[in-house]
């Protein structure tokens, strides 16, 4: 079926829903409005009023469909599978006289029309329902048909700060383009682009052609972004010190760690703030409204954030066992290619992606900015397409910043606010691994990394709702000493070339598809200090860290921060951390100091990162971390899902590295679980893992069952 019939089926399908919902009758206390509607399926609406004179405290409301059925609901307890019974979830139960509250479903027609039913409940003053059918179809701005989008809304406020939407019912899984071909991942069920179906509890669905896509978006504020590439493989270089392990890999991407001199001294210390999940206030301002002034930026642009929920990534996670659990969460979206910002294989591009965070009324989108040429610079599983040459230069400026710089500043979307995250492990391979070919070849002062990152900075600063936050590695590759200060140097000289100097940026964001925790809450208040009662060993000189004094994330951002706000960048710049995958709970997360005299085993029993080296990056058994949230701690911005749980970070073995999409990817060493790295420790890679950014299904489960703090 072609784009023009199908809009043409929706048009007259809907037009006699409207005059159904006219027959209904007059409104009454409960109305059943269908919001979206498609060929197999449709989305709905229950509004329910208190059309007494006294408050009503809990109700509950109940329907029955004749084919229809539900699949899946949000901020409503539902129960029952025809009749259905709904009842508030105790935050939406209150409703003075005269006020109202909704709540969403997505219904298979089952092959059979969309129905109208009376909605029943003692607040729906008896049997009377009043119906409602939306005037056209939704399109997507590149013209294909979009199909189920979920009004969104959200359910619960988590730490003052991220949301959590509350989905109840099953999430039909998306026709997406796998490596083996058209279908729902891991399902076999699948199997062509403009036939794939799939069987769910006896009924099936049909994904929309290549010129449509089915997008299952939750309704919830918080619910997240998109799939795209893994980052890129992380590594690390042996330190300067005689003193210090060698190890050749790190954090996804091309991350590298440069141990420091032996003379390295800390740079900050922090306290262990306690597991529960509690904000600390913020030292960035916290009191910025929600709306945004035209031309204004804010302070911290998650502030009263509702975040956007990729309904790709999300049914994916919502398939799998426990996935619901944080299938609600908003992850980033990756522009890993020039191919991905417009596909034209039917997949989401970035456009589709902004058009469904705005009927999500969400007002924060996260999207990777990740093509640099001679990307992944220290690593191969990550590769980009551009290769580092006057004419790749030339491509990446035209072909891919520019033409993202002008689908963000279509003033459809001067409402969300766009988290920029620039070009992860591009900057810190300038510092640390200049020893490699294509990394040396990155420095050229024309076509490199500092001429094309000031580029994209001085593209992205004019457009006023776009907020920039540049990539620094993580702790574990920059926060020695001597790494440290020649990050701060290079990076910040990169930005201030820029047209809008220190201004070009909301701040700076770590650990962007890493491993390393937030707090190591048995270590961190000793990382500066001596071990033992002799006084004349200090604890950062463990194996595991190498007299790096940044055990963990929080304490290297929060020095980064104040080092370059000394540098001349403004007093309210701020950190974003990725907390995707750095969790590290399940039954062997430490639940107490180590009472060990020995320094490396006093170490390796009381760290909660179970890496055999910090500079393992790919595919580690770490577990899913804090949930996004708005300024968790002084300096934060928030802390953010950019790597989506269960996407790779790169294949097992070679036979498994090829992607058709993106053949400059390569096969890493240091994904495979056999390799015995420089540091002389195995890569602690998980087997059987496909190439960076398709979906992990095993490595996925992993996340879950180590999550920290725990799922519920």
């Amino acid at each position: 079926m072609t784009t023009s019939l199908r809009k043409t089926y929706g048009l007259a399908a809907l037009l006699s829903l409207g005059l159904a919902a006219v027959s209904q009758g007059a409104a009454a206390g409960c109305t059943y409005k269908i919001t979206n509607e498609w060929n197999t399926g449709l989305t709905g609406e229950i509004i329910v009023t208190n059309s007494s004179t006294t408050a009503v405290n809990g109700w509950t409301v109940g329907w029955q469909y004749a084919t229809n059925r539900v699949t899946s609901s949000w901020n409503v307890r539902l129960s029952g599978t025809n009749p259905y019974s709904a009842s508030d979830m105790g935050w939406n139960g209150s409703l003075p006289p005269g006020q109202s509250v909704s709540f969403g479903f997505q219904v298979d027609k089952r092959g059979g029309a969309a129905e109208i039913p009376s909605v029943t409940g003692s607040i729906c003053s008896g049997t009377v329902t009043s119906s409602s059918a939306p005037s056209s179809i939704p399109t997507t701005s590149s013209s294909r048909s979009s199909t189920p989008i979920l009004s969104s809304s959200s359910s619960s406020v988590i730490n003052n700060g991220g949301q959590q939407c509350n989905w109840y019912g099953t999430l039909y899984p998306l026709c997406v383009n796998t490596q083996s071909g058209w279908g729902w991942e891991n399902n076999k069920s699948c199997i062509s682009r403009s036939t794939c179906i799939n069987v769910v509890g006896g009924s099936s669905s049909i994904a929309p052609s290549s010129s449509s896509r089915s997008s299952v978006i939750p309704s919830s504020s918080s619910v997240a972004t998109t799939s795209s590439v893994a980052p890129s493989s992380r590594s690390s270089v042996a330190p300067s010190s005689s003193s210090v392990a060698t190890t050749s890999s790190i954090a996804p991407s091309s991350r590298s760690s440069v141990a420091p001199s032996s003379s390295s001294v800390a740079t900050t210390s922090s306290s262990v703030p306690s597991t529960s999940s509690s904000i600390a206030p913020s030292s960035r301002s916290s009191s910025s409204v929600s709306s945004v002034t035209p031309g204004v930026r804010l302070d911290n642009p998650f502030v009263d954030a509702r975040w956007y929920v990729d309904p790709i990534w999300s049914a994916k996670a919502q398939a799998e066992t426990n996935g619901s659990k944080i299938a609600g969460y908003s992850t980033a979206v990756w522009m890993d290619r020039i191919g991905a910002i417009a596909p034209t294989d039917g997949s989401y591009g970035l456009r589709d992606h902004l058009d469904a965070a705005l009927a999500q009324n969400a007002n924060v989108i996260k999207v990777v900015v990740y093509d640099l040429p001679n990307r992944d610079c220290h690593a191969l599983a990550s590769n980009g397409e551009l290769k580092q040459t006057p004419e790749g230069s030339a491509r990446y400026r035209t072909e891919y910043v520019d033409v993202i710089a002008g689908i963000f500043s279509d003033p459809k979307y001067a409402s969300l606010r766009i988290i920029a995250i620039i070009e992860p492990d591009s900057l810190p391979n300038l510092v640390t691994n200049l020893s490699t070919p294509a990394c040396q070849e990155a420095t050229d002062p024309t076509h490199g990394y500092v001429a094309n990152t000031r580029y994209t900075l001085s593209k992205l600063y004019p457009i006023t709702n776009v907020y920039s936050y540049v990539d620094i590695g993580h702790s574990g590759w920059l926060g020695w000493t001597d790494n440290f200060g020649k990050a701060v140097t290079l990076i910040g000289n990169a930005i201030k070339g820029a047209t809008g100097g220190v201004n070009s940026i909301a701040g700076f964001v770590s650990n962007t598809s890493g491993y390393t925790p937030l707090y190591e809450p048995f270590l961190d208040s000793l990382a500066n200090g001596s071990f033992g009662t002799g006084g004349g060993t200090q604890t950062r000189q463990a194996k595991f860290y190498e007299w790096n004094p940044h055990f963990s994330e929080v304490s290297f951002v929060q020095a980064w921060r104040t080092a370059m706000i000394a540098a001349g960048f403004p007093s309210t710049i701020g950190m974003l951390v990725d907390t995707s995958r750095n969790g590290w709970g399940g039954p062997n997360r430490p639940t107490a100091v180590s009472t060990s005299t020995v320094l490396d085993t006093f170490i390796d029993q009381s760290r909660i990162d179970r890496r055999a080296h910090r500079g393992n990056w790919c595919n580690q058994a770490g577990g899913v971390g804090e949930r996004p949230q708005t300024a968790p701690v002084a300096g934060i911005d928030a802390y953010v899902w950019v790597k989506p749980p269960g996407e790779s970070d790169g294949a097992a073995s070679k036979e498994l590295s090829f992607d058709p999409q993106d053949p400059a990817k390569g096969f890493d060493r240091n994904c495979d679980p056999t390799y015995t790295n420089a540091a002389g420790t195995t890569t602690g890679s998980m087997a059987n893992a496909p190439v960076a950014g398709r979906w992990f299904k095993e490595g996925f489960q992993v996340l879950i069952n180590n999550a920290y703090p725990p799922l519920n």
